[in-house]
């Protein structure tokens, strides 16, 4: 191991480890000092010595993830029940410093490489008294999370998994609404930026059967820096029909950070629509990149009725910002606020009636204008016709005695009274301040 590569700290204890003085070593990795190096077993490619405590600490920082990789690995074997002399224990450590252990190794056999998604790490390397091997030789790396890619989904099946960035997006299930196949796994990975969340809405769902057939096909959303082979941490689960889950917590997940897995999985095929049309089949969802207003700092589009508890722990939420979302997001036919918040999609049709109504009132004014020109042919018309009667009446007899007439026609043309109002610039400024929407 290059000594660039770690600190270490080796010193001995006095403590008894079967009757034997414990020799104790730190080595500390930090991806501010290198990101990516190498780490080994003391006295390494040399068997490790007798009686021996080591600890490793791998500490990245927010929003890195480690990859550990072991290019050799030889401890004592294993008994029958376990790990119990010379072995390897590996843990990660989350960023709200909590500790999980991934596992215990030891012989020759170690899962590699191992990808934790959590910026901080820790191996404890301890051996006994008596049969030594050579120990272990690998080599870690520290990378930005967003250099993850999702767990790999089932091949050749179209819409099926992959990566969804951005602002907002919806996700459906291979075939929808249609049908989805047989045995697949499809992940998606959402992901954000990293001072938002991400707010997941189930607008449809119809898999197979019942709630009881969670075997048969599932949908499953996953802490994003979770592993599925390793504590998976499910925030939620979908089986069956949407009508099972009826309140609004049940339909709808916030992401804790950035970071959110889709799982879908099938064992069977589903039924296909048949006769009934309207049926959907699979499912859909919408997502939401959430930042939380405090104090009128959002400059996008506040959800009017949309607010969440940070504090969870307690029963009493003392803080309970609004939701936060892009401006693009408004109008664009998708709830992307909570259930019972219209504030994004509430309005979106107001432009487009006052479009529709300028084009009926632009069609009106162009019936008016044809009538104004049709009447002033008319009065032409009339007056030349008038001329020649008056004409001929003047040399009749009795023109002396007939009284003078009178000729009256309508000249407006309105609509319930109302369009004599409009001027040609009040029209123009009403009619650009509602723009039509496609």
């Amino acid at each position: 191991m290059r000594a660039s590569d770690r600190k270490l700290v080796q010193y001995p204890v006095l403590l008894l480890f079967y009757g034997e003085t414990l020799a104790r070593c730190l080595f500390q990795f930090d991806s501010k000092t290198s990101r990516i190096g190498n780490f080994s077993s003391p006295d390494f490619p040399a068997k490790y010595s007798a009686n021996t405590e080591c600890f490793y600490n791998f500490a990245g920082h927010d929003f890195e993830t480690l990859k550990l990789t072991f290019f050799f690995f030889d401890l004592e074997p294993p008994y029958a029940k376990g790990c119990l002399t010379d072995y390897v224990d590996i843990s990660t450590i989350t960023a709200a410093n909590v500790k999980e252990l991934v596992g215990r190794y030891c012989g020759s056999k170690i899962d590699t490489p191992l990808l934790s998604m959590h910026p901080k790490a820790e191996i404890i390397f301890r051996s006994n008294h008596i049969i030594h091997h050579k120990g272990f030789f690998g080599q870690y790396e520290f990378k930005d999370e967003m250099s993850i890619p999702p767990p790999k989904s089932t091949d050749l099946i179209q819409g099926c998994g992959g990566t969804q960035t951005g602002v907002g997006g919806t996700i459906v299930s291979p075939g929808y609404p249609d049908s989805f196949p047989k045995d697949v796994e499809c992940v998606w990975l959402v992901r954000v930026d990293t001072s938002k969340h991400i707010y997941v809405r189930i607008l449809d769902l119809q898999l197979y059967g019942s709630i009881a057939n969670c075997a048969d096909a599932e949908l499953s959303i996953y802490d994003g820096y979770s592993s599925f082979s390793f504590n998976p941490e499910i925030m939620k689960k979908f089986c069956g029909d949407l009508k099972y889950y009826k309140n609004v917590e049940e339909r709808t997940q916030m992401s804790k950070r950035n970071r959110l897995l889709i799982r879908f999985k099938t064992k069977v095929t589903s039924e296909k629509k048949g006769e009934n049309e309207d049926k959907v089949i699979g499912f859909k969802l919408v997502w939401t990149a959430v930042a939380f207003e405090y104090h009128g700092k959002c400059d996008q589009h506040v959800c009017r009725d949309s607010h969440y508890c940070l504090n969870t722990a307690s029963s009493v939420c003392n803080i309970m910002p609004q939701y936060c979302v892009h401006k693009s997001l408004v109008c664009d036919g998708m709830p992307n606020c909570s259930e019972d918040d219209y504030s994004d999609e509430e309005k979106c049709h107001l432009p487009l009636v006052a479009g529709c109504g300028g084009a009926v009132i632009i069609l009106l004014i162009s019936a008016c204008s044809i009538y104004y020109i049709y009447r002033n042919k008319r009065k032409k018309y009339d007056r030349e016709a008038l001329a020649i009667q008056l004409r001929q009446l003047e040399h009749s007899p009795s023109s002396m005695v007939r009284g003078p007439r009178y000729f009256t026609q309508s000249s407006d043309c309105s609509i319930h009274g109302h369009l004599a109002e409009f001027s040609d610039d009040s029209f123009d400024t009403s009619y650009k301040s509602y723009p039509t929407v496609v």
